[in-house]
């Protein structure tokens, strides 16, 4: 069985459900970054609006350490890869229908682009749920 993840003290300070009894005697605290961390220069430009969006939001309430910096930077990518996926879709097919001689369809397969936009929003998905990103994440907590 899983059960809910544990939440971190920080988040029940936040949200006023500290209770002294559901203290993580072991819980790792890394120290919150006192300055607003730059995101990565290799990150397109995609991934630096993304980067902005979340780390402003996590810097303001102080949610985010040095150690978080490479995971919130491959969330960031994949949101990237995901929209420039999405934007070479937009005016094409995201299947091709293959069909006989006789015009019957035999198969459709989906286009590449189609599928890394899939995989790359799969990934986003679940890094986003680690930093409760999502509405659904956020209500495990």
């Amino acid at each position: 069985m899983r059960g809910r993840k544990k939440l971190p003290t920080a988040i029940k300070e936040l949200q006023g459900t500290l209770q002294k009894c559901r203290v993580m005697d072991d819980e790792m605290q890394p120290q919150p970054l006192p300055d607003y961390p730059l995101p990565a220069e290799w990150l397109s430009e995609y991934g630096k609006m993304e980067w902005h969006n979340v780390v402003g939001g996590l810097h303001a309430i102080g949610m985010i350490a040095r150690l978080d910096l490479s995971i919130l930077a491959m969330y960031c990518n994949e949101i990237s890869v995901y929209r420039e996926m999405e934007e070479k879709l937009r005016n094409n097919d995201r299947a091709i229908a293959i069909k006989d001689a006789n015009g019957n369809l035999k198969s459709v397969n989906v286009v590449a682009y189609q599928r890394i936009a899939d995989r790359a929003l799969e990934k986003a998905l679940r890094i986003a749920s680690e930093f409760g990103f999502t509405p659904s994440a956020r209500t495990r907590y």
